[in-house]
């Protein structure tokens, strides 16, 4: 039996309808991506089937009943409102969610992998041919399928998959995607942007035109291996027969640095005046755990005082304000639901940082998400509840 309306918990119940979802999925089953994202996907359906990654990927339809244990307990296309984006809406109803950030399902993640680890033979062994060319088309057609969604409704939020070879390129796929209505876009942050520092002026046009966009650019894991030179490290009896999860494997190894390469991204944009030069642009971590962000910060702040090049006036390191308080400013970080986000408050503050997430349908995001958060922020203020289920992500999902 369908329910009308979940039960929020009671400190958050005030911001019912209001509360902002930093980081959730679609997730169409391999038998609906050619009708969702065309032809092209043909090859690539082929060689996922032939992997462990095709078992059970597969339903006729989204028809799963809107229910609180079927919108927690159920995961990834046999959640409700997995793949059929007017359910969605519903489910964001039914879970008083205003808006959210709708990452890439497992064609979206999977093509962005591929297109990054082209070059490695034993990943999709049956595709052939310029490899890394046609993972280029495969990305191209998830991102018309976001700009499609994206005209559907203001309240989700679809993230393109933003990769090019030159700063040019990556500007004019920009520019075209917001013409069609696209609001977000994930840059993988093992891949330098077009080959160059995220600091790199070269790249200060796209800045601003996210910027004047009011389009957040974003990190999510699922396609950071190429940042490590080597995955060797993770090479040793500790590490091996742990599960895979939906978009990184769960050993111990890959778990305890899936931040790194976007704590790398970010100290570039912040030491190298990104947010000095574009002051409104918006950049949000999602999904690579939110532990680092108070400690990089503190990092950043204690280089920036120590380092006599940030305060000459009109060097190019220039930075008019203390790291941290670009942080505070440009910056917001998803959560998973078992962190302690009011241990790392009470420790770093950084309170206008940390979001909530949902990650939503997949299975890192829990089975009671909004609960776990709860429960973290007990004896926090209502300001602080309000700041990270609303607040906060009104900076990654602006009207």
């Amino acid at each position: 039996m369908q329910q009308s309306r979940y039960e929020l918990p009671a400190a958050i119940v005030p911001f019912a309808g209001r509360i902002m979802d930093s980081d959730a999925h679609e997730h169409t089953p391999l038998n609906f991506w050619s009708e969702n994202f065309g032809s092209v996907t043909a090859d690539f359906v082929s060689a996922i089937k032939q992997s462990k990654l095709g078992a059970n990927a597969s339903k006729l339809a989204d028809d799963t009943a809107i229910t609180a244990e079927n919108v927690w307990q159920l995961k990834r296309e046999q959640a409700p409102g997995a793949f059929d984006m007017h359910r969605r809406l519903e489910v964001l109803d039914f879970l008083g969610v205003k808006r959210q950030l709708m990452f890439p399902g497992p064609m979206g993640l999977l093509a962005a992998s591929f297109y990054s680890r082209a070059e490695d033979p034993s990943l999709f062994r049956s595709i052939g041919g310029d490899r890394r060319g046609y993972a280029r088309k495969l990305v191209n057609a998830y991102n018309e399928w976001c700009g499609r969604i994206s005209t559907e409704s203001n309240r989700l939020r679809p993230v393109a998959v933003l990769i090019a070879d030159t700063p040019e390129a990556l500007r004019a796929d920009a520019e075209r995607l917001i013409a069609k209505g696209v609001r977000a876009f994930w840059f993988p942050s093992d891949t330098p942007p077009a080959g160059l520092s995220p600091a790199d002026r070269t790249l200060d046009p796209l800045w601003s035109l996210l910027s004047e966009a009011d389009a957040p650019a974003l990190a999510h894991t699922g396609s950071d291996e190429r940042f490590f030179a080597t995955t060797v490290w993770r090479k040793a009896d500790a590490f091996e027969g742990w599960k895979a999860g939906e978009e990184f494997s769960l050993d111990p190894w890959t778990l305890s640095n899936m931040h790194i390469p976007t704590q790398s991204f970010l100290t570039c944009m912040v030491m190298g005046g990104v947010f000095e030069r574009h002051p409104t642009l918006r950049y949000g971590a999602c999904e690579v755990t939110a532990h680092w962000i108070g400690p990089a910060t503190e990092n950043m702040d204690v280089w920036h005082s120590h380092s006599r090049i940030f305060s000459q006036i009109g060097g190019a390191s220039t930075l008019k304000m203390r790291p941290s308080e670009y942080v505070k400013r440009n910056v917001r970080v998803s959560c998973f639901d078992f962190e302690d986000v009011g241990r790392y408050i009470d420790r770093f503050g950084l309170e206008e940082v940390y979001c909530y997430a949902s990650d939503f349908p997949h299975p890192e995001g829990g089975k009671d998400p909004m609960g776990c958060f709860v429960k973290s922020l007990s004896g926090h203020s209502a300001e602080t509840f309000q700041k990270f289920f609303v607040e906060n992500g009104e900076l990654l999902l602006p009207d």
